[in-house]
């Protein structure tokens, strides 16, 4: 039993010769260094993606301090069991996507980096396992504890080159973009596809200047659109909040007190009402002031999103579908899907046009459950065909200009049933369509009578009952003609929907000809002199009409 234990304290106390401890050091530090390079820039879409790559860079570059050091069979140990799990996980984001993250279950690509490190980790697997297996491999140091310079630049010539390589792979320009499967826009603002994947791949701007030049989707949204999203800052390339490169923001804002006024009571995230108000403001502040508060949506980050990490309701609960102002596009290059979506809106457009009036409507079984709210209209609901389904040909709302039996058709709402905090994926085709919920409506039987900021002795005081609304998922379609949203096919909210159109309900002749501010907006299909072109090597939005 002593001759035993005496073995395993000489093995684990084992000097190991310089070679092993720079070679399997050195590739510990390398993949440590990568892993922290890397997680800031995994920050912006994912916290628990960052913490994971900060998690495993530290614990890497520990133990390459320790093979630096004196390794020992723990040192080992703890070598291969940390990185052959490293290694399983990058084997299985790389194949069916891992379950946590920005995009949980989704698949990503090899990227020259990713590759480079799962090298060195697979090294350091065999290299420390070999040693376990077989410590004499390990060699000793020198009796008098001296290394000669031959001996150390033979076994610095490994470590060496592998530092050599981490350091010229960190420096290529595409690490910068380098996502999780994010929908990262480098140098330009900003791809689509079926069903709800709301994500895309990291993208050079050569990549970017092929996909604007690529798409088949710019008549979906309307001229103003592509206008209004270059002032906002908003990405319609990649579908990401906000763009990186653009000549019409930031500084560009020119400061006034109506401008101020506006800025200074920006109530999104503060219930419907608060949303309607704003709306209200907007249609009355000159065009100057308004183009200029889309440039200071850009300059404040307001054109963002806000997802809180950790939130216990999805993004854009309680508000109209997200922040005001125009919402972000993910271009569309696949003419099959184009045509789909084309078809699909024809659909939904006839749809609409077969209850042009509120009395229409009524008569086939909808019955109004809110009143006009400036920004989403009345919402006329029919809770009979209301389940967990998408059917474009059965839309759960219709919305009006107003209340009374000859307001008009402005718009469609599909509203799905769904448990949980998922975003539901059924929709149009491609990734532009966006659900939302109003999470704590102030409602007395079928109608709202108090918005989602409503209290609860508020809402009692009314005769209301505070509804939760967590499975209530809805999605906006601006589809009639003369209503088309300046925000977007899918906006949460449109900026004709103002406190004019109301008042000019069933006398305007529909089609949104009441609104007070309709004409500010160029209304006619998009086309290639509103979207994306190449100015100075970025990728810009041209200013339009």
């Amino acid at each position: 039993m002593a001759t035993i234990a005496q073995s395993h304290i000489a093995e684990s106390e084992q000097d190991f010769g310089l070679a092993p401890r720079l070679l399997l050091g050195s590739l510990s530090l390398a993949a440590g260094g990568v892993h922290l390079a890397m997680a800031p820039i995994h920050a912006s879409n994912s916290a628990t993606e960052a913490g994971g790559f900060a998690v495993v860079g530290w614990l890497q570059i520990l133990l390459a301090v320790a093979l630096f050091m004196r390794p020992n069979r723990g040192v080992l140990v703890a070598t291969v069991i940390l990185n052959a799990g490293v290694i399983g996980a990058y084997i299985v984001s790389r194949t069916v996507g891992l379950p946590v993250g920005a995009h949980p279950g989704e698949k990503e690509s090899v990227e020259a980096v990713d590759l480079m490190v799962t090298i060195f980790q697979a090294a350091l697997v065999v290299g420390a396992g070999l040693l376990l297996a077989k410590p004499s491999l390990a060699g000793t140091g020198p009796a008098d504890g001296k290394w000669s310079i031959e001996n150390i630049a033979m076994a610095s010539a490994v470590p060496i080159m592998v530092l050599f390589a981490t350091s010229i792979t960190l420096t290529d320009p595409s690490i910068a973009e380098h996502g999780h499967g994010g929908s990262a826009s480098v140098t330009s603002s900003g791809g689509g596809g079926g069903g709800h994947s709301h994500g895309g791949a990291a993208l050079v701007s050569a990549d970017l200047q092929a996909l604007a030049e690529e798409r088949c989707d710019l008549a979906f949204n309307p001229a103003a659109y592509w206008r209004e999203t270059t002032l906002a800052g908003v990405d319609t390339l990649t579908g990401g909040e906000t763009s990186m490169v653009n000549h019409d923001t930031g500084a560009s804002v020119v400061g006034s007190a109506e401008l101020d006024e506006i800025v200074s009571t920006q109530v999104t995230g503060r219930g419907e009402l608060g949303d309607a108000r704003m709306v209200i403001a907007l249609s009355k502040a000159s065009d100057d002031v308004y183009d200029n508060w889309l440039r200071w949506m850009a300059a404040s980050g307001k054109s963002s999103h806000a997802h809180e990490a950790g939130a216990a309701l999805a993004p854009d609960d309680t508000m109209m579908g997200g922040h005001l102002g125009p919402q972000a596009w993910h271009a569309m290059t696949d003419q099959s899907q184009c045509d789909a979506l084309e078809a699909e809106l024809a659909i939904a457009r006839d749809t609409a046009m077969k209850y042009p009036t509120v009395k229409d409507a009524k008569a086939a079984g909808w019955v109004q459950v809110t009143p006009y709210v400036p920004g989403i209209a009345a919402h006329f609901m029919k809770f009979s065909i209301v389940d967990g389904k998408f059917d474009i040909t059965q839309p759960e709302m219709i919305l009006y200009d107003g209340t009374d039996d000859d307001s008009s058709v402005i718009g469609l709402s599909y509203y799905l049933k769904q448990e949980g905090d998922a975003e539901p994926t059924q929709g149009f085709t491609g990734n532009n369509d966006h659900f939302h919920r109003h999470v704590g409506l102030c409602v007395s039987g079928a109608g709202v009578i108090g918005d989602s900021t409503t209290t609860v002795e508020e809402c009692e005081a009314r005769g209301g009952k505070k509804a939760e609304g967590q499975d209530g998922w809805m999605n906006h379609v601006w589809i009639v003609p003369g209503c088309e949203s300046p925000w977007g096919l899918f906006s949460g909210a449109s900026p004709v929907l103002e406190m004019g159109l109301t008042e000019a309900s069933g006398e305007d002749g529909g089609g949104c000809a009441g609104s007070s501010v309709r004409d500010r907006y160029d209304l006619n299909a998009g086309d290639i002199e509103n979207t994306p072109t190449q100015v100075g090597g970025a990728v810009e939005l041209a200013v339009g009409n």
